[in-house]
């Protein structure tokens, strides 16, 4: 989809289209860690951005639909997250951060596009994507149903330089009590996870 695809769905939705926070497997990584800098790339209707925020971390959030950001912008908390409206494949950010969360961004150069928003880590930095499996469709998962846009653990570490210590790259089963989605999917999803460190 395009911007103006994403914008149309924004515009019809009512206070956004995904559950109010991160994954709960984004939630248990970037819990752990002490607040610093962050980017939340694709952030969408900004759940990431703003859970980010709230505990403390100074939050960019990047993303190409102008009316997912006008949804965010408004959410509670809205006002002390940066959103910046940008397409990944041109935008840089004026410095490198501690941590890069990308959820559920699918596009025809997954590899490429991960591969440019991992610049973005500082040396020590977290690099976190999420995104929906290539399994996820004979699972009946919802999501994209094209598998050239969706993920496998070998894609995005292979997205990866060794300029990275990769500390999970795998699998991970969404069931329905993570309420990730309004309206209440029944079907558990699969989804790949990506956590690496920079470490030069």
């Amino acid at each position: 989809m395009d911007a103006e695809q994403w914008d149309e769905r924004y515009r019809a939705s009512v206070g956004g289209v995904w559950a109010s926070e991160p994954p709960a497997v984004v939630r248990e990584i970037a819990g752990a860690l002490t607040p610093a800098t962050a980017i939340d790339v694709a952030t969408g209707d900004g759940r990431t951005a703003l859970w980010l925020s709230a505990r403390g971390w100074d939050v960019t959030g990047i993303d190409f639909s102008a009316e997912a950001l006008a949804i965010a912008a408004a959410r509670p908390g809205g006002d002390a997250v940066s959103w910046v409206r940008a397409d990944v494949h041109a935008w840089e950010p004026v410095a490198s951060v501690d941590l890069v969360v990308s959820c559920y961004l699918h596009l025809a150069d997954n590899a490429a596009a991960i591969a440019r928003i991992a610049e973005w880590v500082v040396v020590d930095g977290t690099l976190v994507v999420v995104g929906h499996d290539v399994e996820n469709i004979a699972a009946g998962g919802h999501g994209p149903s094209d598998p050239a846009i969706l993920y496998t653990p070998e894609l995005l570490r292979g997205a990866l330089d060794d300029r990275f210590r990769i500390e999970r790259c795998e699998r991970v089963v969404r069931g329905t009590g993570d309420a990730e989605l309004r309206g209440g999917h029944t079907h558990a999803a699969i989804d790949t996870l990506l956590h690496a460190v920079r470490v030069r």
